[in-house]
């Protein structure tokens, strides 16, 4: 079965979907603000996870 992820909405198999740790609350925050009905248990796409995870880098 497919994973559709739940913030670029892209369909990929199961095996690439990535689970953000709980000690990465800031990323999770990050995914909030813009997905607000998100849940972490759903996990994203490695793709949606180094995007918010590049948000926090300073400029």
């Amino acid at each position: 079965m497919d994973f559709v992820c739940p913030t670029c909405n892209k369909q990929m198999p199961r095996s690439l979907q990535f689970i953000v740790p709980h000690t990465e609350e800031h990323i999770v925050n990050e995914i909030k603000k813009k997905h607000p009905s998100w849940v972490e248990a759903n996990g994203v796409c490695k793709k949606c996870y180094d995007f918010y995870k590049n948000q926090m880098r300073p400029e």
